[in-house]
C-alpha cells in the first residue's frame, strides 16, 4: 500500500520483483543446504545411496519425454482414489477461490468507492492474520485429531467449503454495509484456508513413496490450471450479464460461482476422506502406516 501510494501500482511490481531478486541472490549465496542424512548410521546411508543409484538408473533407462511422463502421472493419480478425489475437489475449490481473489476487489471498488483506503488495509489484515491462522490451525487440528478420526482432514476441507459460499453471499448480496462485507470475507479466509495442508497430506500418505513428488506436482499443476481458467470464464459471464454498468451484479455472480465450485467439491472431499481412512486403517493393520 505504501509503495503504491508513493510510486504507483505499476512501479510497485518492479520494485517488489527487484527486492525478490536481491533476496533470492542473498539466499543462494549465504545459505548452504545442510548435509542430508548426517544422523543416519553408515548402514542406513549405504542403503539410501543404493536407492538413489537405482532410481537414477531407472530414470536414465526410461528416457521418457515430458508428455509421456505427464500422462503416466495422470494415470497414476486416476488409479489412486484418495489422490483422484483430492485433485478434483481442490481444483473445484480453487476455481471459485481465484474468482474471490480476482473479483471481490472489483465488487468493493465499484460498490464502495469511498472506502478504497479502508479496503486496502482491511483486506491485507484479513489475508495475513486470518490466512496465517487458518493455515497453521488447519495443520494443528488435523494432526491433533487424526488419531481420533481418520476423517478429520476431510472434515476440515468440507466445513470450509460448506461455510464459504454462505459467508460470501452474506457479504456481497448487499451493498449497504461495507464493514459487514469485509468481515464476511475475513471469516471466509479463516474457515476456507484450512484445506491445503490436510489435502496434500492425504495425497502423500496414500501415494507410493517413489511417486509422491510426481503426484503432488500434478496436484499443483491442476489447481493452477483451475485458477488460470476461472477469471476468463467469470469475466465472460459478468460482461454478458452487464455487470460493468450495474456493479451490484458482481455480488450474485461471485456468490453463484463460489457456491457451485465450493459446494461442488464437497462430495469429492468426503470420498477422499473415506478412501483415506480405509487406506490408513489397512496400512496400520499391516504396520505400514505413514506418519500423518
Amino acid at each position: 500500500i505504501i509503495l503504491i501510494s508513493a510510486f504507483g501500482w505499476r512501479a510497485q511490481y518492479g520494485i517488489m520483483a527487484a527486492a525478490g531478486a536481491v533476496f533470492s541472490a542473498l539466499t543462494f549465496l549465504g545459505i548452504k543446504e545442510p548435509e542430508r542424512g548426517r544422523y543416519l548410521s553408515e548402514e542406513e546411508k549405504r542403503k539410501e545411496e543404493e536407492k538413489k543409484a537405482k532410481a537414477a538408473a531407472e530414470a536414465a533407462s526410461s528416457n521418457k519425454n515430458p508428455i509421456s511422463a505427464f500422462i503416466e502421472n495422470l494415470s497414476l493419480v486416476v488409479s489412486l482414489p484418495t489422490a483422484r478425489n483430492v485433485l478434483i475437489a481442490s481444483s473445484l475449490r480453487n476455481f471459485g477461490g481465484m474468482i474471490v481473489s480476482s473479483f471481490l476487489p472489483v465488487f468493493f471498488g465499484r460498490n464502495f468507492p469511498a472506502f478504497k483506503a479502508e479496503y486496502a488495509a482491511l483486506n491485507a489484515l484479513a489475508l495475513s492474520i486470518c490466512g496465517m491462522a487458518a493455515s497453521l490451525g488447519g495443520g494443528i487440528i488435523a494432526d491433533k485429531f487424526e488419531k481420533k478420526s481418520r476423517m478429520t482432514k476431510a472434515i476440515l476441507c468440507v466445513q470450509g467449503c460448506l461455510l464459504s459460499p454462505l459467508l460470501i453471499g452474506l457479504g456481497t448480496l448487499q451493498t449497504g454495509n461495507f464493514y459487514l462485507g469485509v468481515l464476511c470475507y475475513a471469516l471466509k479466509v479463516l474457515v476456507s484456508g484450512t484445506y491445503s495442508g490436510p489435502a496434500i497430506t492425504m495425497i502423500q500418505n496414500t501415494s507410493p513413496q517413489s511417486q509422491q513428488g510426481n503426484v503432488v506436482s500434478l496436484y499443483f499443476f491442476c489447481i493452477t490450471m483451475a485458477q488460470t481458467l476461472s477469471p476468463a470464464i467469470f469475466t465472460a459471464f459478468a460482461n454478458k450479464m452487464g455487470a460493468l454498468s450495474n456493479p451490484a451484479l458482481y455480488g450474485p455472480l461471485i456468490t453463484g460461482f463460489v457456491a457451485i465450485s465450493y459446494w461442488g467439491s464437497i462430495p469429492f472431499w468426503w470420498a477422499a476422506g473415506k478412501s483415506y481412512k480405509k487406506h490408513m486403517d489397512e496400512a496400520e493393520g499391516t504396520g505400514e502406516a505413514v506418519a500423518a
